[in-house]
């Protein structure tokens, strides 16, 4: 995705266009929270990521599909205010999971690259998730 597309996403605040990630909070059934920096990218008025169906914050949205997040660093510093909204599910299958996928290509380069080499040898399965922020 072009930088100016980032810039212009009109669903989310400008400190996306710049962030490297955003930490995305997901819950536990307790109720407790656990953030986690994660890649991403804009996308028809969603934030977009893809991770790998074995990791925790998959099984935590199927339990709870409510998240907050925010633009931070890698390190997952926010630089941002705070979203909440609702994620959704997108199996590798499906047509937009195709489409997230070359953006965050794009995106994030041979970084990525070497990413989806490490989770192919460790014989992941990737999972791609759409989050749609809350009305303000």
């Amino acid at each position: 995705m072009a930088q100016s597309d980032l810039d212009s996403d009109p669903a989310h605040p400008p400190e996306f266009a710049s962030a490297e990630c955003i930490n995305l909070v997901t819950r536990r059934r307790n109720g407790a929270e656990v953030a986690t920096p994660v890649w991403f990218v804009p996308w028809n008025d969603k934030v977009c990521l893809r991770t790998a169906t074995r990791f925790g914050k998959v099984k935590r949205l199927r339990n709870d599909p409510l998240v907050r997040y925010a633009a931070c660093d890698w390190d997952g510093k926010v630089s941002g205010p705070w979203l909440e909204g609702r994620a959704e599910l997108i199996l590798a299958t499906d047509a937009r999971a195709t489409a997230i996928d070359r953006l965050l290509d794009a995106r994030y380069g041979e970084r990525r690259a070497e990413m989806n080499r490490l989770m192919q040898a460790e014989g992941m399965e990737p999972i791609f998730i759409a989050i749609t922020a809350d009305a303000p």
